[in-house]
């Protein structure tokens, strides 16, 4: 089965400099994670073609990379992964929840900025301005441009005018305390749990030390005689692969916006 080993960390100190440290914090740190099919995919898309399985994966050379080149990596030469690519995609979500202009397609983004910019213009006013600072747009296209912002409630119509409208974030910024990429893993031991992964287990996969002292997640001489079968893991992977299932057929379309369980 797919597994991810957690070896050496790379460290990012600010103006004490950055590296490769030996070790992890502690043992814990060294460890198996079993994968999730559907991650396994999502990794060996990304990865270059002919990669070796045993090679690092989350590295990310120098600084930089990927399809714009970079520090000893030729431009459009594709990379490892790298922990920025989740931070990235994280503050872009963030960015999405806060602004649903972020999502608009791109004449609806330019009709947008020139609303919130100069305030309220006719439809005709907005081809006008288009046309003078940068590409023209059809008036059908500039039409459809406010419809799409009427529809995600960031543009309204008056008296022939239409102007920007302040953005209503996301009900699940206020539900939910964000900080950054770290959060994904709240999100996984969190599956685990719902899915009836022994608490062991999921100390064992997240890293975690063992400790007597609560009682909560059993003892170190406790971790050291149970281990985790193959079937465990099995099970593990199965608690990642199903919410992620889930989402990916939201995300789609294929399930209904207004179903129940997603309110």
């Amino acid at each position: 089965m797919p597994t991810l080993q957690v070896g050496p960390t790379r460290y990012q100190a600010g103006r004490f400099g950055s590296g490769f440290k030996p070790r992890p914090k502690s043992d814990a740190g060294i460890r198996p994670v079993p994968l999730a099919p559907l991650v396994v995919e999502a990794i060996r898309r990304q990865l270059p073609p002919g990669n070796d399985p045993d090679a690092l994966v989350f590295t990310g050379p120098g600084g930089g990379g990927g399809q714009r080149g970079g520090p000893s990596v030729p431009r459009g030469t594709r990379t490892v992964l790298s922990r920025h690519n989740f931070r990235r995609t994280h503050h872009g979500a963030m960015a999405k929840l806060a602004d649903p202009a972020t999502g608009l397609r791109p004449t609806a983004a330019r009709v947008l900025k020139v609303l919130r910019a100069s305030g309220p213009r006719t439809p005709e006013q907005l081809v006008a301005y288009l046309a003078e600072h940068g590409r023209a747009v059809r008036p059908a296209t500039v039409r459809g441009a406010l419809g799409e912002l009427h529809a995600a409630g960031l543009a309204a119509a008056a008296d022939g005018c239409w102007r920007a409208t302040r953005p209503r974030p996301d009900p699940l910024l206020e539900a939910l305390d964000l900080h950054g990429a770290h959060d994904f893993r709240h999100t996984f031991a969190t599956w685990l749990e719902d899915a009836g992964i022994p608490a062991r287990v999921i100390d064992e996969v997240m890293g975690h030390e063992a400790t007597g002292r609560t009682g909560q997640r059993g003892s170190a001489m406790g971790a050291h005689y149970r281990h985790t079968t193959t079937e465990m893991a099995q099970r593990v992977a199965a608690a990642e692969d199903v919410p992620i299932a889930v989402e990916v057929r939201w995300r789609s379309g294929v399930i209904r916006r207004h179903a129940p369980w997603r309110v």
